[in-house]
């Protein structure tokens, strides 16, 4: 009986080993997961499951998605979310003036794998000079779907390869709600703006150096 036991634990301690295993976590649905550190009973509002099925959308606009009145200028000064449609895409034309990888957030589940992770890449209207800052730019998002489409889509990469490059960018439109206190459209008072508006392209699905 206590080889038994003996046996029982070890089956037991295996299946808890294997469940923690990289790559044994359970699947992130496109709507994300709340925060796990606020609880079991943390659950997602409607409206940010809503903006996370967005993000994790995995298609490239055709032809007839693109709204083509979307211009970098027109979103420069954009706050009314319903200027544009996040069912349609949209192609900008900017400068590059930084990309920075996110983190853990609901649309990734929170997971710890790095590879899940988005990127932020800041585009400006004007080339950048000593005085740009991220909050005087519009952000495009390289979600890992887009960086399936190109693997020249890490932030490493792209500060290396197209630091004050003027970039034509693709991709679906979003109204990200979740960024409206870093957005100086929608919160001109904030201390510490890190984004010109809320509105801007994710996921990116086409990059590339304009020659104009």
């Amino acid at each position: 009986m206590k080889k038994l036991f003996i046996v029982l634990g070890l089956l037991v301690l295996a299946a808890g080993v294997y469940s923690f295993m990289p790559g044994k976590e359970k699947e992130c649905p496109a709507e994300g997961k709340p925060n796990p550190k606020k609880g079991k009973d943390a659950v997602l509002k409607a409206r940010e499951k809503n903006v996370n099925k967005h993000k994790n959308r995995q298609s490239i606009p055709q032809a007839g998605d693109y709204d083509k009145a979307v211009t970098i200028e027109k979103m420069y000064d954009s706050k009314d979310d319903s200027l544009w449609s996040e069912d349609k895409a949209a192609t900008i034309t900017g400068y590059f003036f930084r990309a920075v990888s996110n983190n853990m957030e609901s649309c990734n589940c929170y997971t710890e794998d790095n590879s899940k992770y988005s990127t932020n890449i800041y585009l400006s209207p004007t080339p950048p000079d000593k005085n740009t800052r991220t909050a005087d730019c519009i952000v495009v998002v390289a979600m890992p779907y887009s960086r399936t489409l190109s693997k020249g889509w890490s932030a490493d990469t792209l500060n290396e390869k197209m630091a004050g490059k003027k970039l034509i960018a693709s991709g679906w439109l979003i109204y990200d709600f979740l960024h409206s206190t870093g957005s100086i459209m929608t919160n001109s008072n904030g201390s510490h703006p890190e984004r010109r508006t809320i509105w801007g392209i994710c996921p990116m699905t086409a990059l590339s150096v304009s020659d104009k």
